[in-house]
């Protein structure tokens, strides 16, 4: 009797050990993001590929025998890798709105770590890489266990026949939720991981064998413009970082930022200009800021990397090279930039001032470093204030309202201040934020924004030509993470000019007098260019502009 007992005590054991095994290996592709961390929450739902994996681990026992130690170490890889595959699934869209791209978006890990390595210091990098060594190393741990306690059951005839049982009914009714709109048993399981790694496979097949590298070539070109209605102007573009829609849509965002709005609103007026505002659709959503900027500038949709790249192998004018033709000097301000920009000399501008070139000796703020007031204050030095000089085109992507929007410089209200703050060197630093939630992202978007707001207003009512003319538009939404991913993909612009009629003349292709936007898009970031363009032409009207195709807001 005491030996039946032991018998049936060490059935339960290795029962309850195989259930907890199963447990775990569906637990680690089934998990979902806790939104607004990069941490995951576990969620009771079935992995259609621990299914397939128990069926095939069956037969090939029942056929081959156990695996080999070789395959095992192959077995517990090949789940790490959809381990890390949910990961990203989950994550990425959840925090930056947007699904990731492996064969692109790997290519800017350099650059991340560039800006991990001089942002945070050495020891917490340190302890941040034990860290993820430790728990890779628990991690495959837990897998090897778990696969040894479930090759251990199939080692039975027994245990093959009931988890294989278990799995054929697992896959037949995923099969049949499938099948029949009547059943809801697909709801029970999860997503597969491995759609994810078929969408990458195809979107590296679009990046690569499919690519076609001549569909630039096909699209209309910008319009030509002499630009005579500018009477000489100088015309700037500025993008503000991450700055969405939701600053008027969300109320969290649109009531802290109202009274910002209202005092630019009427700074903007008594300074003598005008102004009007629209949205637009970005091509692009909480980073790669770069494709909204190109978008811009070239009048198409660039929406990845792959129409980027094919944009700039291309001979097609850009919005720079037409107001160069038109006796522009044309410069970028890109404080951001620490490395190579080889883009710049394609879009045709004159100059391209780049943190190196901004000569900033000050405090660092982040890895960006610059401040945007200085960096315009700047340039407005170096190239607008100079005398018998050629008017001026200025694209100026700001910098301080990107992720994590902390820290953040100080605003000067006395703008000549900026030559003692940046002069001097017994300021310290400051130091990168750590560890931001959402919340916390949340906050420093909003003063970042507010930074934004008191720079713009600051140089229209200070230092801006009188007669120039300011675009002011937003890149992308914010990240996920701040906003939600819900969000459409809508940005506002600002037009500023103290020339009524110009102003007028937008309002009439549906620009709205003031600061507020309309609730619909124009269309997409793409018609700017060509629509400024025409409506800058001497014979330029609201009756000679591109026909506009207003968009509804669209969520991705």
């Amino acid at each position: 009797m005491f030996t039946a007992i032991s018998v049936n005590y060490s059935r339960i054991i290795r029962f309850a050990q195989l259930l907890m095994a199963l447990l775990v290996l569906d637990s680690a592709l089934v998990f979902q993001n806790r939104w607004p961390t990069p941490s995951v929450r576990w969620v009771g739902e079935f992995s259609i590929e621990l299914v397939a994996l128990l069926l095939l681990l069956v037969v090939v026992v029942h056929w081959r025998g156990l695996p080999g130690r070789a395959m095992r170490r192959w077995l517990v890889g090949g789940y790490l890798v959809l381990i890390l595959g949910r990961y990203l699934d989950v994550t990425a869209p959840t925090l930056m709105g947007r699904t990731i791209n492996l064969y692109w978006d790997s290519q800017h890990v350099p650059q991340v770590a560039a800006m991990l390595v001089d942002s945070v210091p050495g020891g917490q990098l340190g302890l941040m890489a034990v860290a993820l060594l430790a728990f890779l190393a628990v991690l495959i741990a837990v897998l090897c266990w778990a696969f040894d306690a479930i090759l251990a059951e199939l080692a039975r005839p027994a245990g093959r026949r009931w988890l294989g049982a278990l799995a054929f009914v697992l896959l037949a009714l995923y099969g049949a939720g499938r099948l029949s709109p009547r059943l809801s048993t697909e709801r029970w399981f999860a997503l597969p991981v491995s759609g994810m790694f078929v969408e990458q496979m195809r979107l590296l097949l679009a990046a690569t064998v499919w690519r076609d590298r001549h569909w630039v070539a096909a699209q209309p070109p910008l319009p030509d413009s002499d630009l005579k209605r500018l009477k000489r102007a100088d015309v700037f573009v500025l993008f503000f970082e991450s700055y969405g829609a939701l600053v008027f849509d969300d109320p969290r965002f649109a009531a802290p930022l109202a009274e910002r709005f209202t005092t630019l609103a009427q700074a903007v007026e008594t300074a003598g200009w005008r102004s009007a505002s629209a949205r637009v659709e970005s091509s692009t959503f909480g980073g790669l800021s770069w494709l909204a900027h190109s978008s811009l500038l070239s009048g198409l949709r660039i929406a990845d990397q792959t129409d980027y790249q094919d944009l700039l192998t291309s001979d097609r004018a850009t919005l720079a090279s037409r107001f160069a033709a038109a006796g522009y000097r044309t410069l970028a301000i890109m404080p951001g930039l620490k490395y190579p920009w080889p883009e710049g000399a394609f879009y045709g501008f004159d100059q391209i001032y780049n943190a190196e070139r901004l000569h900033y000796t000050g405090p660092a703020y982040g890895w960006w470093a610059i401040p945007d007031q200085y960096s315009l204050y700047r340039v407005h030095q170096l190239e607008v204030s100079a005398v018998a000089r050629p008017p001026l085109f200025v694209l100026f992507p700001t910098i301080n309202s990107h992720a994590p929007f902390a820290p953040l410089p100080p605003y000067y209200a006395s703008w000549a201040q900026l030559d003692q703050a940046a002069a001097s060197a017994a300021v310290k630093p400051a130091a990168l934020n750590q560890r931001l939630n959402g919340e916390a992202l949340a906050a420093a978007y909003l003063q970042s924004i507010g930074y934004n707001l008191a720079v713009l207003g600051g140089y229209l009512g200070q230092y801006a030509p009188s007669d120039a003319l300011l675009l002011v538009l937003g890149d992308h939404q914010p990240p996920a993470v701040v906003g939600g991913r819900a969000r459409s993909w809508q940005v506002p612009v600002h037009l500023f000019s103290p020339n009524a009629k110009l102003i007028d003349a937008f309002t009439a292709v549906g620009f709205k007098p003031g600061m507020v936007p309309g609730k619909e898009a124009l269309g997409g970031i793409e018609i700017l260019a060509p629509l400024l363009l025409r409506m800058l032409d001497s014979g330029g009207s609201a009756l000679a502009a591109p026909p506009l195709t207003v968009v509804a807001p669209r969520i991705r």
